[in-house]
């Protein structure tokens, strides 16, 4: 079975007489026609919008839709296409894989962060284009967008696995979607494109405030919560909230696995170790 990919579906038309349908979906900024099962069709309950497919080829070349799941957000086609193509080498699994971090966020004083983000063209863009780090982690166009999603997936799954309440689990998803968003601040408004750094926490409130002060006006303790993970860490910090541990963790497992990845990005499949600041680093693959 292939892997799901996500698609923005344009369509989907049952067949007159026949156990059939057909669906229309946009998939590399291409239109593709493809035929599915009228079971399959009816059993995802939606006929347009982002979603996770399974497509495979017949013999006679036809596209067919094995498998369909809805990722429901409120995004345009128009949005959808558009964000696409503000990413680095026009990386839908990338835009899908956002998309569905956002569609997680049912709770409503946290959804003016959802509306936020998909309505702000110039900090979205900037989001999903900037790097990182300087020369640490992610340090490259999109490097920003692909960290701050590994992040949310990660405290969003472990904090799943470990039992944290739902509306815990949607703020700390909330803080890891955006725990570096402040990186941008300079090209946003002192005309610098490239990665400067700063207090980006401080500049992380600075473009969140209209956000957070409509979480703040609505519900106290979810502000408490989401600002705390929010909020740069003096020396000797004391944690109030567990789930801090998780977005920790899972900032720290993005960052140094995507620094590893770097060190051996230049160097033969079979090397299998390689020394950094005087520290060799190791990893194993199937030709060590």
């Amino acid at each position: 079975m292939n892997k799901p990919i996500f698609v923005w579906v344009k369509n989907i038309k049952f067949g007159a007489h026949l156990p059939t349908a057909n669906c229309e979906f946009i998939s590399s900024n291409n239109v593709v026609n493809a035929i599915m099962t009228a079971e399959t069709a009816r059993n995802c309950q939606f006929t347009h919008g982002l979603a996770q497919m399974v497509i495979a080829h017949d013999y006679q070349g036809n596209t067919v839709v094995c498998a369909v799941k809805p990722v429901h957000i409120q995004c345009t086609e128009g949005q959808f296409i558009k964000m696409v193509n503000f990413s680095h080498n026009k990386n839908e699994g990338l835009v899908g894989r956002f998309l569905k971090r956002l569609s997680f966020v049912s709770v409503k004083e946290l959804l003016p962060f959802v509306v936020f983000i998909l309505n702000n063209e110039e900090v979205l863009k900037l989001f999903m284009r900037s790097e990182a780090s300087f020369k640490h982690h992610h340090c490259y166009i999109g490097g920003l967008f692909e960290h701050s999603i590994e992040v949310a997936e990660m405290t969003y799954q472990n904090a799943k696995h470990l039992g944290h309440s739902d509306i815990e689990c949607q703020t700390g998803l909330v803080a890891a979607l955006f725990h570096d968003i402040g990186k941008i601040y300079p090209a946003l408004n002192m005309n610098n494109e490239k990665y400067c750094s700063g207090p980006h926490e401080s500049y992380t409130f600075a473009l969140l405030a209209k956000p957070l002060g409509e979480l703040g006006s609505r519900n106290s303790r979810i502000f408490s919560m989401l600002t705390e993970l929010l909020a740069g860490k003096p020396y000797g910090h004391k944690t109030r909230y567990p789930i801090e541990h998780v977005l920790k963790q899972a900032d720290r497992s993005s960052a140094e696995s995507n620094y590893a990845k770097i060190q051996f990005d230049a160097l033969p499949s079979h090397y299998y170790f390689t020394k950094v600041n005087g520290n060799v680093m190791y990893r194993l693959n199937s030709s060590s």
